[in-house]
């Protein structure tokens, strides 16, 4: 038997016009001397109110601003250490060593980003300089002289770090800096005996 073929059409949607209005345009065409590139929006102004804190006024900001922009000599909005060493290369001859560099922007840098953002560096202006120094910050001056982690500061490191500062200081006078830090009788300063020193000398200020 026979079965007779399907014949069913397919039902077609009805056409209906689209208004070019809605329509995407074309591609921009670009020039040969044009390319692709991420956008990158604009930088907010900058407003000295959003940085004002407790101990800051906004013309302290104001100051600090200026400041911040002349260290930042990229002007790329951080300051970094070759900053620093173009800073202090401009101030006079005073060159302090990679090792100091790095440890004056890791004073101040809380997020340990490696550089100093503007927020940090107004935290760091704006410190009382009457605020006692804790045992961590007598270690960091501790470790600006002992660059080598030895676990104690020699006369050497004394030497070097008084020809760093462009002082003239005889070995006797370096000896006698060890001798006040140094009540064991060692012939170098130990990290602990240099803190109780410095927190003697805190104390007579």
């Amino acid at each position: 038997m026979n079965r007779k073929k399907n014949t069913t059409s397919v039902p077609t949607l009805p056409q209906s016009k689209v208004n070019p209005q809605y329509l995407a345009p074309p591609p921009q065409q670009l020039s040969p001397n044009q390319s692709y590139s991420t956008f990158i929006p604009p930088e907010p102004k900058f407003d000295p109110n959003d940085y004002i804190t407790g101990s800051t006024t906004k013309r302290d900001i104001i100051l600090y601003k200026e400041i911040f922009d002349f260290l930042d000599s990229n002007n790329n909005g951080v300051i970094q250490p070759m900053d620093l060493r173009k800073a202090f290369a401009s101030a006079g001859k005073y060159q302090p060593k990679k090792q100091i560099i790095y440890q004056m922007i890791a004073d101040f840098d809380q997020d340990q980003s490696g550089i100093i953002e503007f927020r940090e560096f107004v935290r760091m202006m704006s410190m009382n300089p009457g605020e006692k120094d804790t045992d961590e910050d007598f270690e960091n001056i501790f470790y600006q002289f002992d660059i080598d982690y030895k676990g104690y500061i020699s006369i050497d490191d004394l030497r070097e770090m008084a020809s760093e500062c462009n002082e003239n200081l005889k070995d006797e006078d370096l000896q006698n800096i060890i001798q006040s830090c140094d009540p064991e009788g060692n012939g170098t300063i130990r990290k602990q005996a240099f803190i109780r020193y410095m927190k003697s000398a805190q104390k007579k200020r």
